[in-house]
């Protein structure tokens, strides 16, 4: 069984979320929790989970070049795709499905943004444990439910693409229990919200146009942005307050 992540949509927006990374690099920071709470080390073996096209595994390949990092993601294109943003490092895996991997081979394992596309949650949460080592743990972070952004993919999103976009997302009690339902000895959940930062609305526009491959001119995007989320204008930039959860589960 493989992370239940609709791998027909991500080989199709692939190309069109990448562009949206690369001409805004500095607008995410929805990474930053998993990466402080991840704490690579040189020697670790760390397993990123629904690794798309490399946000996460850019951050992480620096961090246990001794060691090895094996990406994970059932969508082809995202992986070719990440594959170009890291060849500079030697010490890289790629695999489609979680199931080639042997139980407690890794130390740690990671994944951002892919979570509320898995079906089988409790399922993905149990595989991740099993993967990891005695005293390892599984980093998550992804959309929070009952939020503006979950109203936003329902009520805009999944309307204006060729492939909808529906997903589950987490909460605070889901995660306690999917926690529960895996046997993690502990789960810390948080969860806050994160600023993406733009010069301008129309940087709003494309961006989020071009990041979710929607049907519609990125200044009708950049109104959409305006009316589901809080937007402050702080330190000379546009910075738009995208609800998170955060989940760690020990094994």
């Amino acid at each position: 069984m493989q992370t239940n992540i609709d791998d027909t949509r991500f080989n199709i927006i692939a190309q069109s979320y990448e562009y949206a990374i690369a001409k805004y690099p500095d607008a995410r920071r929805d990474g930053d929790w998993l990466i402080e709470q991840l704490d690579a080390q040189p020697d670790e073996t760390i397993l990123e989970i629904s690794a798309g096209t490399g946000f996460l595994t850019e951050q992480i390949a620096p961090q246990n070049i001794g060691g090895k990092l094996i990406v994970q993601d059932i969508a082809p294109n995202t992986l070719e795709i990440n594959k170009t943003k890291v060849q500079a490092f030697s010490h890289l895996e790629y695999l489609l499905d979680l199931n080639e991997l042997d139980n407690e081979s890794c130390d740690k394992a990671v994944s951002l943004g892919g979570w509320h596309h898995m079906e089988d949650q409790i399922w993905i949460t149990k595989t991740a444990l099993a993967k990891v080592k005695p005293g390892g743990y599984f980093c998550v972070g992804d959309f929070a439910d009952s939020s503006s952004i979950q109203r936003y993919f329902d009520e805009v999103v999944d309307n204006i693409t060729s492939t909808g976009h529906q997903g589950l997302f987490p909460s605070y009690s889901r995660m306690i229990n999917l926690g529960r339902f895996a046997r993690a000895s502990k789960t810390v959940v948080e969860e806050f919200d994160v600023p993406f930062a733009f010069d301008s609305d129309e940087e709003i526009g494309e961006f989020f146009q071009k990041v979710f491959a929607l049907e519609q001119d990125h200044l009708d995007t950049a109104k959409d942005i305006r009316k589901y989320f809080e937007i402050k204008e702080e330190d000379g930039k546009l910075k738009v307050m995208v609800p998170y959860i955060y989940a760690k589960f020990y094994k």
